[in-house]
């Protein structure tokens, strides 16, 4: 009879297999050769790194490489084994991409691939690849790869202003930051200059036009610079965690920076500027939207322009943080104070146009909330020409926002309006009352219509058509006594203040009733969560907390033992049954299966919007408790729209606690198997 005590043999098995696990999620090590320009050397110098270790017995493969035509590199390329380019199609014509697959198949120890910030053709699994590299080194393989310093997305607008070309292909800059090692291969501009001129770098049609372009020598020593000093910044960066992790007490207070998001076109030369001042100062980052009942009601232009900034933010590294207020100085001073946040970076030009406040005087208003912190202001010198935009934009944008039916109302108020008026006149009642009339009616436009354009234009034409029908002489825009040009303005003023304060109260509303929404299904879905005791059961409360934030059908994939099982599926509500096989073949295909693979064993998010497998009809997130996946949760975007952040975030935190049960749901099965093995034992 077992005693309860594994066996030796068992012992080691079990050991065998944590070790295999380990090795299995054992990271790779990234090698960047880093240049200021094309031309510097930096494949050269990669491959001549690769036949040293070559000749160290050590498994090297060359997955890409872009030879551009240069001798020296491809005579550099004889010896190394080369994998083959994969061919992908696109409009008509084929083009050669880096074969991840056969990477992964391969799985050598050391691999080149060239040009990191290079985009991928569609048809491949990657938008980009720096993240094909990411997967490599997520199994273990240890890469070398080149880059230059324009690249890096926190640089963008710089290198803009030195050459005057916006550098469209980029990389986060936590990819560079991450990466193990780095090495800058440099060569004075003078000898980069001569080397163009021999047709060593471009063709000489090529060579000519990149000489009166990029290639002008204070172009070039601008770009050098830039790349030493961020060379410096990483050395900097990796000495102080090295003093951190020594417990090393003589080093500066903490720094910690935070941004102003906002939905303007110029807020990205914002974050890219707070993100630059964070790296110097190897400080945390941290990126506030600050939602208000204004924001909540902009166009889809500027709320596709926000979540645009919001997605650059966490690409350069920052942590983005939502809250909700309406005095945006009170809330940005005090988030900074609770979050020791050392300096503030905000725009002139953005705030200006989104919180509906001057800069200047915003600015101020932070420092009186919080004096003890830095507030850097950052200018725009096509200010006044983007702000003339935005006005006019948001002016479009109260027109598209007002709605047919509230226009028609308008008229109608304003039609009895008059009618009343003039009844009460005919009745013997004085004008004082006409008035107030008319004020009930500004109030009532105010209350059910959306918006300030219809309460703000039944104001105008309610002081005009009291001229016009109760002033002396009637039937005319003049007046008698001039004691009525007081009574207009007393009557417009009222009238606007009212219409602004009933607007005002009503978005209140709107957004607290939002708030209290969204707070509601995070409550509910915790409650739920807490009452399932198998896997359908999650992906029931999932979808159905899911739904209510979107309406969108959810798909919903769980491991047992190590294998997919078949998906759970919740259609829309709205879909017609008739049509449920068809769409769950459609769902559920090789296509959608093999992201949904790629998901479990990589633990990132994949599928439609994303740049990692984008061509699948459903969005796939992860469900992760540590590094371990449990579960997989699909969204059907059928107009193929991204989701929104704020909606985003409440759908991470809702998947977050969906982990935790499924880990309570994974611990008791094993419970259970384990008391049956000791029964039957």
């Amino acid at each position: 009879m077992s005693d309860g005590r594994a066996a030796p043999e068992e012992f080691l098995e079990r050991i065998r297999a944590e070790k295999a696990i380990e090795q299995k999620y054992e990271r790779g090590k990234l090698k960047i050769f880093l240049g200021y320009v094309a031309g510097t050397g930096k494949t050269y110098a990669m491959l001549e790194m690769a036949h040293v270790l070559k000749k160290e017995g050590i498994d090297v493969v060359a997955g890409y490489i872009e030879p551009h035509d240069r001798p020296d590199t491809v005579k550099m390329m004889e010896g190394i084994e080369q994998l083959p380019f994969k061919m992908v199609e696109y409009k008509g014509h084929k083009f050669r991409e880096f074969d991840l697959d056969a990477a992964l198949l391969r799985k050598p120890k050391v691999i080149l691939v060239d040009e990191l910030a290079h985009t991928n053709v569609p048809g491949c699994r990657h938008e980009k690849r720096y993240q094909d590299i990411e997967e490599l080194l997520d199994h273990g393989i240890n890469v070398y790869t080149t880059v230059n310093i324009q690249h890096l997305e926190s640089l963008n607008d710089v290198v803009e202003n030195i050459t005057g070309v916006e550098v469209k292909e980029r990389i986060p800059d936590s990819v560079f930051d991450g990466a193990d090692q780095v090495k800058m291969v440099d060569i004075e501009p003078e000898e980069l200059i001569l080397r163009m001129k021999e047709g060593k770098i471009y063709r000489k049609t090529q060579s000519a036009r990149a000489l009166n372009n990029f290639f002008k020598k204070n172009k070039l020593t601008a770009l050098r610079e830039m790349a030493l000093r961020r060379m410096a910044d990483r050395v900097n960066m990796i000495a102080e965690q090295e003093n951190k992790a020594c417990g090393d007490m003589n080093i500066s207070p903490e720094e910690h920076v935070m941004v102003c998001i906002s939905p303007s076109p110029v807020n990205g030369k914002v974050i890219r500027k707070a993100a630059r001042l964070a790296n110097s100062l190897h400080a945390n980052f941290t990126a506030l939207y600050i939602e208000n009942v204004v924001l909540q009601n902009m166009t889809s232009k500027n709320k596709r322009q926000r979540d645009a900034n919001i997605k650059l933010a966490r690409k350069l590294g920052a942590k983005v943080v939502t809250v909700f207020s309406n005095n945006i100085a009170r809330q940005i001073a005090e988030y900074a104070k609770i979050s020791h946040v050392t300096k503030i970076v905000m725009g002139r030009t953005n705030h200006g146009s989104s919180f509906r406040q001057n800069s200047r005087a915003l600015s101020n208003s932070v420092m009186q909330h919080a004096p003890g912190l830095d507030v850097l202001v950052v200018s725009d010198e096509d200010g006044r020409r983007r702000r003339r935009l935005s006005l006019n934009s948001r002016v479009i944008g109260y027109f598209k926002n007002a709605r047919i039916r509230d226009f028609f109302l308008t008229a109608l108020i304003c039609v009895l309006s008059i009618a009343i008026g003039l009844g009460l006149r005919n009745m013997g009642f004085s004008e004082a009352n006409i008035i107030m009339v008319y004020l009930f009616g500004i109030m009532v436009t105010s209350i059910f219509t959306r918006g300030y354009l219809c309460s703000t234009l039944q104001s105008v034409v309610g002081v005009l058509t009291f001229n016009y029908f109760f002033v002396m002489p009637v039937h005319s825009m003049a007046a008698d006594n001039s004691e009525y040009y007081l009574t207009f303005a007393m009557l417009l003023s009222v009238g606007l203040i009212s219409s602004w304060s009933l607007s005002k109260v009503q978005r209140q509303n709107e957004a607290n009733a939002k708030r209290v929404y969204r707070t509601e299904i995070l409550l509910n879905n915790s409650r739920q969560l807490r009452r399932s005791f198998s896997r359908q059961e999650v992906g029931e409360e999932l979808a159905s907390q899911i739904q209510k934030l979107l309406m969108l059908t959810v798909l919903f994939y769980t491991k047992v033992d190590g294998i997919c099982q078949d998906p759970y599926i919740f259609f829309r509500k709205d879909l017609d049954s008739d049509i449920y096989e068809e769409l769950k073949e459609k769902y559920t295909d090789i296509r959608e299966q093999s992201v949904v693979s790629w998901v479990f064993e990589n633990g990132h998010r994949a599928g439609c919007t994303t740049h990692t497998l984008p061509d699948a009809e459903a969005i796939y997130l992860p469900v992760m408790d540590g590094e371990k996946v449990l579960a997989v949760v699909g969204m059907v975007l059928e107009e193929r729209r991204e989701i929104g952040s704020f909606k985003y975030d409440i759908i991470s935190a809702i998947l977050n606690e969906a982990a935790f049960v499924l880990e309570r749901i994974e611990r008791i099965e094993t419970a259970k198997r384990d008391e049956s093995k000791e029964v039957n034992s």
